[in-house]
């Protein structure tokens, strides 16, 4: 069993402004006007597999990833887990970002993981008073839908393409410039990349020897994916493959 979340010790009013101020969400945002936000936040740390909230829980709460790495994960009805999103440092995430009453999905650590809480009063009086930071919220969200219906699209395409997909969108929101190529700094199983595949192990597990024997991908030790070839990832995304 995972362990439940720590708080974090105890940090000073300005530290905790510190850690806002890192975040991308608030950037620009005055000192003082963070300071009456971060009166309300909570640091709390989970370890890896543990669950930030469960799917049905009430969004009592507003979720903001300091370190770390969290995926959110659906429970379908037939039993299945479909990873829906992987949530990188300085993000915000749960149904309560868009006034959902109850969570739609499970957020789980990835890894050792902060997270950086308040509430929905005062998330709400926050969006009131800076219009821009509602604006950024929207953004936000909106490029996940986006690349919801862009993965809903490649629902009866072929497991390589959907498999492309997946591993640029992690590239994007995941990696970093390597010596061979670009790094998904995100350990994944190879039961993860088939969850967020909506494919078979066995399959993604096909895909992925194709994928190296290939030249597009090289694997690392610890789960860790280097991207080779972006270009012949894209066609490939982009294209019904043989």
């Amino acid at each position: 069993m995972p362990a439940p979340p720590t708080a974090a010790p105890a940090l000073s009013l300005s530290q905790i402004v510190a850690l806002l101020q890192r975040l991308p969400l608030f950037n620009g945002v005055p000192e003082p006007d963070l300071s009456s936000l971060a009166a309300e936040c909570r640091l709390d740390r989970f370890e890896a597999d543990a669950a930030v909230f469960h799917q049905g829980d009430a969004t009592e709460r507003i979720y903001l990833l300091h370190q770390g790495r969290v995926k959110i994960v659906r429970q379908e009805e037939d039993g299945r887990e479909v990873i829906l999103e992987i949530i990188p440092p300085g993000e915000i995430f749960g149904g309560g970002a868009i006034f959902l009453p109850e969570q739609p999905a499970t957020a789980q650590a990835v890894a050792e993981a902060e997270v950086i809480s308040f509430s929905s009063l005062a998330y709400t009086q926050f969006l009131h008073e800076h219009p821009t930071i509602a604006l950024r919220v929207i953004r936000l969200l909106g490029a996940r839908l986006h690349a919801a219906m862009e993965m809903n699209a490649l629902t009866g395409k072929r497991v390589e393409q959907r498999m492309a997909h997946i591993l640029l969108k992690l590239a994007a929101r995941a990696g970093r410039a390597d010596a061979e190529g670009t790094l998904i700094g995100l350990s994944l199983s190879r039961q993860d990349l088939a969850d967020l595949c909506g494919t078979t192990l066995e399959t993604a597990i096909r895909c992925m020897s194709r994928f190296r024997a290939d030249g597009l991908i090289k694997t690392r030790r610890g789960g860790y994916l280097v991207i080779l070839d972006l270009d012949r990832l894209r066609h490939l995304s982009k294209r019904d493959t043989p």
